[in-house]
């Protein structure tokens, strides 16, 4: 149980707390869906944190972070991905490369500059898939959160053990979602929220159609290898992966491949790193934002 539960968190996220600073509001992605955002911090910083979730979850995933980086002075944006949270629901093109030219249509909607594009399990596709579509030219850094890129069909062979697990709990969540979604809350974190916020973030997962999840899990995972992407990468990029984390040496892979990578471990977290040790992963992504800002200055 613990297995599947813990090869399904490289999807999932939750969130424990709501920020008063926090605005929201809905801009059009691709295909004229509407994307749901939450925003913090000054519309003039000197960077923009654009924040992806992971599978189901939406924004409020990232309570910490819109509180804490907006304190700094850093504009901070994240977004309900299509088909999650309060964003449309679509029909069909639930594919990370979908999800990535809604991140492009959100980058010039909201006219978002000096943008450090971020994304967490799922979203981790969803940055690759960005980077191998519309480049790097909007963004001044990438971040990737717990979660490789996808090996695509060539993972069936490589990792036979991984694969079996994933399809065992597809059909768990088939056959009963709302079991599933609770169970997997509370195996992605030590640390658990108050059972307030396990509600209310069953609901918000519970508000993407169980075919519709299907469909973007066998999206992410199985139909497309996005290695060859990490090419597109030429930029500073920071990798942030949890020490419990069963695919921890194939972030490790990924970032050896990557010429401006740092890799960064959190231990004593679970999947969602950023619940379970928030002041670490805040100061990891503190110093790779300075390390942006000592860059730029002697570039000047």
């Amino acid at each position: 149980m613990k297995t599947w539960l813990w090869a399904f968190a490289v999807l999932l996220g939750i969130a424990s707390c709501s920020c008063a600073s926090e605005s929201t509001g809905f801009t059009i992605g691709a295909d004229h869906l509407r994307i749901h955002y939450l925003k913090s911090g000054p519309s003039r910083a000197p960077y923009t944190l654009l924040l992806i979730p992971g599978w189901r979850i939406s924004a409020s995933i990232w309570s910490e972070q819109l509180r804490h980086f907006a304190a700094r002075g850093d504009r901070v944006v994240a977004i309900d991905s299509r088909s999650q949270g309060e964003s449309s629901i679509a029909p069909s093109g639930n594919a990370p490369e979908n999800r990535a030219a809604d991140i492009n249509q959100v980058i010039h909607s909201l006219q978002l500059d000096h943008v450090i594009l971020i994304g967490w399990s799922q979203g981790a596709q969803d940055v690759a898939a960005y980077a191998n579509q519309f480049g790097i030219s909007a963004l001044d850094g990438m971040v990737l959160v717990d979660s490789p890129v996808s090996a695509g069909p060539d993972d069936v062979s490589q990792n036979p053990g991984f694969i079996k697990v994933i399809e065992s709990g597809i059909g768990v969540y088939a056959r009963n979602p709302e079991a599933y979604s609770a169970g997997m809350l509370h195996a992605i974190m030590h640390v658990p929220p108050p059972a307030s916020s396990y509600a209310l973030l069953e609901a918000e997962a519970m508000k993407t159609p169980v075919d519709t999840g299907i469909s973007m899990l066998v999206q992410d995972l199985f139909t497309t290898d996005r290695r060859p992407y990490l090419k597109k990468f030429n930029t500073s990029v920071l990798v942030i992966a949890s020490g419990e984390s069963p695919l921890l040496q194939a972030q490790r892979q990924m970032a050896s491949v990557l010429p401006q990578a740092q890799f960064d471990v959190i231990e004593h977290a679970a999947h969602a790193v950023f619940v379970d040790q928030p002041d670490k992963f805040d100061r990891q992504l503190d110093a790779f934002i300075a390390s942006l800002t000592a860059m730029h200055s002697a570039r000047d």
